[in-house]
């Protein structure tokens, strides 16, 4: 007998410093069941927009408040699923109607945004989140695996968004992106792409490689935010990596 595999699909509200109270919805909550595909654990996005309307009208019928509803991928990133433009227009549309007050948010580690059907599905939400920490390509390729290439091709891409906030984290150990050459590589490319804010998250990088790393010392950190922000002008913010899912 088997096991069905079933991750929840809907966590929270949870209250968080960054995003305030937030309902998110994971797109790709891993389902063997209902799923897009029979060799695939993505979860249909019928069996995504329904679970989260359900939670949705629950919570606005009882006079709950939320202040942003987050979309993100567990068992793959959100914006491989391959029905994220039509679920991301449902989501839009949920929102609406029981929290038109809330924001509606994706958080993605994709280092592709060549897709112009992602790119389309992304400019629904009111803020696009992406994971954006490396200044040269080996370290780009020592972290994430693609090619060094890749890197110029992400920054490229992300030009398309206006309305996209930057992730991320600086750690020390097999790859160490707060020397001075990573530094200021990121900074330059980060100044290219002009992201509406740079969000610095406390803790761990994205580590898809299984690096060993850890998180750069508190003082490391207070200097480099004083350089980002004083000297640099970026407009970042130092926060907690919160968790967005119980």
């Amino acid at each position: 007998m088997t096991t069905a595999t079933t991750t929840p699909i809907v966590h929270g509200p949870l209250v968080t410093e960054r995003l305030g109270r937030v309902l998110t919805v994971d797109l790709c909550a891993a389902h063997d069941h209902m799923s897009v595909a029979k060799d695939s654990v993505l979860p249909r996005s019928s069996l995504v927009v329904t679970t989260a309307a359900t939670r949705m009208i629950e919570l606005s019928k009882a006079g709950e408040k939320l202040q942003s509803i987050v979309i993100v991928g567990t068992s793959a990133d959100p914006t491989e699923h391959p029905d994220l433009r039509d679920a991301t227009e449902n989501f839009r549309a949920l929102c609406d109607k029981w929290f038109p007050r809330a924001k509606l948010y994706i958080q993605t580690r994709s280092v592709d945004f060549s897709s112009y059907d992602v790119r389309a599905a992304l400019s629904i939400y009111d803020r696009v989140f992406v994971r954006y920490e490396w200044g040269t390509s080996k370290g780009f390729t020592a972290l994430t695996g693609a090619k060094g290439p890749q890197l110029a091709s992400l920054t490229k891409d992300l030009h398309y968004f206006d309305h996209l906030i930057l992730e991320a984290s600086f750690y020390r150990g097999d790859a160490d992106n707060t020397k001075d050459t990573e530094v200021k590589a990121w900074v330059k490319r980060v100044q290219e792409i002009k992201p509406i804010a740079v969000h610095v998250l406390k803790g761990q990088p994205h580590n898809p490689k299984g690096a060993k790393l850890r998180q750069a010392p508190a003082g490391a950190m207070a200097k480099l935010m004083e350089d980002l922000t004083e000297k640099q002008g970026l407009p970042a913010t130092l926060y907690d990596d919160e968790a967005l899912m119980a």
